[in-house]
């Protein structure tokens, strides 16, 4: 009986934890059409989830040619950025050789490939225990920014 009323209680918790994290979405009827067609323009026949960032734009999570990605749309249709999850054996030898000579003993806890309209760069977090993940920058040959 313990064990059915934890399970109930789990159930009830991630339920509510999804309300809360799922307010921000968007259904693809209410996605403006100039956002729509931007977002098909560059990821053709590709579906999205929906949400509604802070700010006003619109996030696109999608899988793209393998890739689980977010793209950000103003309302207008105007793309903003785009994100790409990278496996650590997509980054450049250039980084990894970084990250090993500069922060050895941490690992690689996420990779991803990010694009503005002004700007193309890798941004890599390392894993810290107990303590903030340490971002990194880098352009696009593998050199670090910041």
């Amino acid at each position: 009986m313990k064990v059915k009323n934890f399970l109930l209680s789990l159930f009830m918790g991630v339920m509510a934890m999804c309300n809360v994290a799922c307010d921000n979405n968007v259904a693809e009827s209410d996605v403006p059409q100039a956002v729509k067609t931007t977002f098909q323009q560059m990821f053709p026949n590709t579906t999205a989830q929906w949400e509604k960032e802070k700010n006003g734009q619109l996030k696109a999570e999608f899988y793209y040619n393998y890739h689980e990605m977010e793209a950000w749309f103003q309302k207008d249709g105007t793309w903003t950025m785009t994100k790409k999850e990278l496996s650590v054996s997509e980054l450049p030898q250039a980084v990894l050789d970084y990250v090993s000579t500069n922060h050895s003993g941490l690992e690689i806890d996420e990779a991803h490939w990010v694009e503005t309209p002004t700007e193309k760069y890798y941004l890599v977090e390392l894993d810290r225990e107990n303590k903030a993940d340490i971002v990194l920058t880098f352009d696009e040959s593998g050199s670090f920014i910041k």
